[in-house]
């Protein structure tokens, strides 16, 4: 079955063919819906789908890849979100020693996401069949 991955998340969303026979696909998880209305657009989602196999290869890594950088995001969203309940005005010892450790783990989540968008650059043997 054709497909193409969503925008927002990752996820494979099928084609699905309107009334008047044109492609569309939403994304039951997040709720993004694309259609494509133009003969131009249309020949263009064929032609990708021609080399589905191809792309399919591609799209896995890319939604591996997509998830590992939510992963990472997450992690960091939540480490920020401890930080912020730490009362920064009376700082014990204790206290002290947990803000140190979220800013350490902070830094190593920030160095992690950027060695990981280091070593996932776009491969450049990518057919030019996949590639649109």
């Amino acid at each position: 079955m054709p497909f193409i991955p969503c925008s927002l998340c990752g996820r494979k969303l099928e084609k699905r063919t309107s009334k008047r026979r044109k492609p569309y696909f939403i994304c039951d998880g997040c709720g993004v819906q694309l259609f494509v209305r133009r003969k131009q657009g249309i020949e263009k989602l064929e032609q990708y789908f021609r080399s589905a196999e191809k792309a399919d290869v591609h799209f896995r890594q890319h939604a591996l890849n997509f998830h590992e950088i939510q992963a990472i995001l997450k992690e960091i969203a939540d480490v920020k979100n401890e930080f912020d309940k730490l009362d920064s005005w009376f700082l014990n010892d204790h206290k002290l020693r947990i803000r140190n450790a979220l800013k350490t783990c902070l830094e190593t989540l920030y160095r992690s996401l950027e060695r990981f968008a280091e070593d996932t650059r776009v491969p450049t043997h990518v057919p030019k069949s996949v590639e649109m």
